[in-house]
């Protein structure tokens, strides 16, 4: 049963600056984030975050506030997972600052944790009273539930049940501070919205989705979100339904992942998005601006083509912030080449070794025959991979047998790249090439699961075409580009597949290049491609 706290609209005496129990707020954002910290004494991060819990700094909460229009008289607003209600008090504060007057106002609000509805109600209260010192109106419910489930019209067949969704109240005006935890795939709101689960899916997600969903024609949704729907598999039908129905006109991002929610103890590179139920255009633009942490410290904007940043190649959609003009050059010039991966006969796998997994096949070195080269990301040196290297006294070895056979891959040339960084490295992207006959004494090699290796479709990849990918994928232009592509650490395979690559002749002629001249460092790759294709130094090496 839904539990739903209404209160109507009764003009009270509240002014701002305004008091609470002897303390003085100068704004209902200050008032609810005091009311957050309260809730916090008595509630521990590790609960917390097991609800995906997360509040709103005072900072951002004002600033996503401010990205709205918010024309209209009347205006319907939607948070659609609450908390203490800091982003709704945001959105009144500013219409307070503007002098709004004669507003009519209906807020919906969704909060399933009954811990913090008190919390909610009081800021609410305090955002009804002070807008009636405007002459506003405001009524506020409280749906005390699932914001996915409530939204769910589940019906019961003879022999099946299907799931579908009720998008009949629609809102003018919708923020969001979404939970953030995993799903199962079977869990009831990855049934409900199973049309666009693909792998491991997350709530927050869900939300920005059906968010998008149950604006008004003219509606505006303000998120703030981990920036890793972007790219990848598992955000991959959202992210198109996203971008194929919706107009992105304005992204902020953070360059810190360390100070974001600094008093949650979260590590995560977070982005605010402005998104408007307007279908888009090839003359779009998007303002994009960047800060360096919460404090909107080091704040620049950029005005890009929408194109440059809602991309779709082939069956899939990306999202795309490039954070400089330079950034801008760099996707034009790799937009124009004509080939992937997969146009010039190639494919990218993950290493199939799992150690914990394979923990009883591993073997500190070769100790018989049966024994082959297991490689981890620490083999990765320059542009070579070099399994003399040891670290952390991992194993070096892999012993082949019926158990183990599928765990290890023929001797071939490969190239090889690491599947993680830290995001604070100066690289994101390291390749190196696995030559073959370096390892000429083996019939197989085992490569680790943090590896990902690029392969030929149908036949044996030669050195010149392994030299050629792998010079041209540590490249300063392609790390760059990767950046404005995927915030993550995780440089998927998905991410790499959808990169254009030039011609297969000038793939060759860097091969040859780096081979003739046996150059090991990422500036000496950014030489060799700045040579063969005609890009311009300053702009490789920026």
């Amino acid at each position: 049963m839904t539990s739903i706290i209404t209160k109507t609209t009764n003009k009270t005496s509240l002014y701002l600056p305004f008091s609470s129990e002897g303390v003085y707020y100068q704004s209902l954002v200050e008032y609810s984030n005091s009311l957050s910290k309260n809730y916090c004494e008595d509630n521990h991060i590790s609960d917390r975050k097991t609800k995906g819990q997360i509040f709103t700094p005072p900072k951002i909460a004002t600033f996503m506030a401010g990205l709205f229009t918010a024309e209209k008289s009347k205006i319907k607003i939607l948070d659609p997972g609450a908390g203490t209600g800091i982003l709704v008090a945001a959105i009144c504060d500013r219409f307070i600052q503007e002098n709004r007057r004669g507003l009519e106002i209906t807020v919906h609000v969704y909060e399933n944790d009954k811990t913090v509805l008190p919390f909610l109600q009081s800021t609410l209260e305090a955002c009804k009273s002070a807008l009636g010192e405007m002459d506003c109106s405001m009524d506020y419910q409280i749906f005390e539930t699932d914001f996915i489930l409530h939204h769910a019209k589940i019906e019961k067949c003879k022999d099946c049940t299907v799931s579908s969704l009720d998008l009949s109240t629609r809102y003018d005006l919708i923020i969001s501070n979404p939970p953030y935890y995993k799903l199962n795939k079977s869990s009831p709101e990855a049934l409900v919205l199973q049309k666009y689960v693909y792998g491991q899916p997350n709530i927050y997600a869900f939300f920005m989705l059906l968010s998008g969903m149950i604006m008004t024609e003219t509606g505006e949704m303000v998120f703030i979100t981990p920036r890793s729907f972007c790219s990848g598999l598992y955000y991959s039908k959202i992210r198109k339904w996203f971008i194929q129905n919706l107009t992105l006109d304005r992204l902020h991002l953070f360059e810190t992942r360390k100070d974001m929610f600094v008093d949650d103890q979260i590590l995560q590179e977070n982005l605010i998005f402005h998104a408007t139920n307007v279908l888009p255009t090839k003359e779009g633009k998007t303002l994009l601006s960047v800060s360096y942490d919460r404090q909107f410290t080091q704040y620049q904007e950029l005005t890009v083509p929408s194109s440059d940043v809602a991309y779709c190649r082939g069956d899939d959609c990306y999202i795309r912030i490039p954070t400089s003009e330079n950034d801008l050059k760099i996707i034009e010039i790799i937009d124009s080449w004509p080939q992937t991966l997969n146009t010039l006969g190639f494919e990218i796998s993950t290493g199939p070794v799992v150690d914990f997994r394979a923990l009883k096949h591993l073997r500190a070195t070769i100790e018989n025959s049966n024994c082959v080269p297991l490689l981890w990301m620490h083999n990765i040196k320059g542009i070579d991979v070099e399994w003399s290297i040891e670290k952390n006294g991992k194993a070096k070895a892999i012993e082949v047998n019926p158990e183990s056979k599928n765990l290890v891959v023929p001797t071939r040339n490969y190239v090889v790249l690491k599947r993680f960084t830290s995001k604070e490295q100066k690289k994101r992207v390291h390749a190196a090439v696995l030559n073959a006959d370096q390892f000429s004494d083996f019939e197989f090699i085992g490569l680790e699961n943090h590896l990902n290796y690029i392969h030929k479709k149908r036949a044996a990849m030669s050195l010149d075409e392994a030299y050629g990918i792998a010079a041209l994928l540590n490249t300063t232009i392609i790390d760059q580009y990767f950046r404005a592509l995927n915030g993550n650490t995780q440089v998927n395979a998905t991410d790499i597949r959808v990169v254009s690559m030039p011609d297969y002749d000038k793939i060759i002629a860097i091969g040859k290049l780096i081979k003739k001249k046996n150059l090991n460092s990422k500036f000496d790759c950014d030489d060799a491609i700045s040579k063969v294709l005609k890009i311009e130094k300053n702009l490789v090496k920026n």
